[in-house]
């Protein structure tokens, strides 16, 4: 079937996109860098992009690990770019997810970013979490749960983040932002890893020969590589397969990376057997390899869509503010917490819903 071209002043085919998510109760998301761009962060293949500047593409390949001539750019690139995010507002399109947690209606979030921006509204990235209990997700007409360890990892980034270095032979992660590590970065520099120095030193002490030092690298996937998480984040995308979700939502991507297109297609068919719809907002038209995958290409700005959404279907999010009072201390003394319920059309950071905007 092809995929029905949804315009903006297509309002028809808006209205029924907005029913199907107001009726929808399990929801998966898939996100891409053109959801960060109204944040100030570039997306990779638009006009503007960092593919862009031309040499700059060859830097996001696995070889470049390997080029003594190239990595001190890889390095200095990535640490501005991670600069950068530390200091930009999540986007409307980032609060309407948040938006769709609070209303119980968020399956996972998949993303390609490595921004973190969804940790600023509070999302949590830690797949250590594993996929969790569908039934402990928050709802618009529950009370705030106090234990909530049981929801799991809310969004899985696939292709890793900017929050933290790592030893490229193991799975260990360093803060960037301790010991002048962003310092070195920002020169070309790569940093020691602290687990090999210490090791070594250690020999040393015991009047052992030294062993070599490793260092540190950036904790994302580049192309042409193996994610080290790669087990985990199977194991979470088929329990929510299981889960038979509703719709697919996909925002902000243009869908050329292998292990993306599969997450989608895994997703499309099942649910398409329950009847349910994929949703693709870019820009950027989809091949036509997506036909009978997709159902509808919104051709609109990601948070321009998710604004005239939740106009029609408010519920999505409502923004209103749950107030609770929790006794901490079980001999009668109160502790005042707020949280934030959806988000405020994308108009500066959630005040009600504070995080560490910090990468560290």
């Amino acid at each position: 079937m092809a995929i029905i071209h949804v315009r903006p002043d297509d309002r028809l085919h808006l209205e029924s996109i907005a029913s199907l998510f107001g009726a929808a109760s399990k929801i998966v998301t898939v996100t891409g860098a053109g959801i960060s761009t109204n944040a100030g962060i570039p997306d990779f293949r638009s006009k503007n992009g960092v593919y862009s500047l031309g040499r700059r593409r060859r830097l996001f390949y696995s070889s470049v690990l390997s080029d003594p001539e190239r990595r001190p750019l890889f390095y200095s690139s990535i640490t501005k770019m991670r600069q950068d995010a530390k200091h930009v507002s999540p986007t409307t399109t980032h609060r309407f997810i948040l938006g769709l947690r609070n209303a119980g209606k968020l399956v996972r979030d998949y993303t390609q970013n490595i921004d973190c921006l969804e940790e600023k509204v509070s999302l949590s990235t830690d797949l250590q979490k594993g996929p969790g209990s569908r039934s402990h997700h928050y709802r618009v007409d529950y009370k705030l749960r106090l234990q909530d360890n049981n929801r799991g990892v809310e969004c899985v980034l696939l292709h890793g983040s900017l929050r933290r270095l790592r030893y490229s032979n193991c799975l260990g992660t360093y803060c960037w932002d301790k010991c002048d590590r962003e310092t070195e970065t920002l020169a070309g520099q790569e940093p020691l890893c602290p687990g090999c120095a210490e090791i070594s030193d250690a020999r040393t002490a015991a009047g052992k020969r030294a062993t070599a030092i490793g260092t540190l690298r950036p904790d994302i996937v580049l192309y042409d590589e193996l994610d080290p998480r790669a087990d985990l984040i199977s194991a979470i995308a088929r329990r929510d397969l299981l889960l038979l979700p509703d719709v697919l939502l996909i925002m902000g991507t243009s869908l050329t990376t292998h292990g993306v297109k599969n997450l989608v297609k895994d997703f499309a068919k099942a649910i398409h057997k329950r009847a349910g719809k994929v949703v693709f907002v870019n820009l950027t038209e989809p091949a036509t390899s997506w036909d009978g995958v997709i159902d509808y290409w919104v051709e609109w700005d990601c948070d321009a869509w998710v604004q005239d959404l939740t106009d029609r279907q408010p519920a999505l999010c409502s923004g209103s503010i749950l107030r609770v009072v929790i006794d901490l201390t079980g001999d009668g003394e109160h502790v005042e917490m707020t949280a934030s319920r959806g988000h405020d059309k994308g108009q500066g950071s959630s005040r009600d819903n504070p995080v560490d905007l910090t990468l560290s």
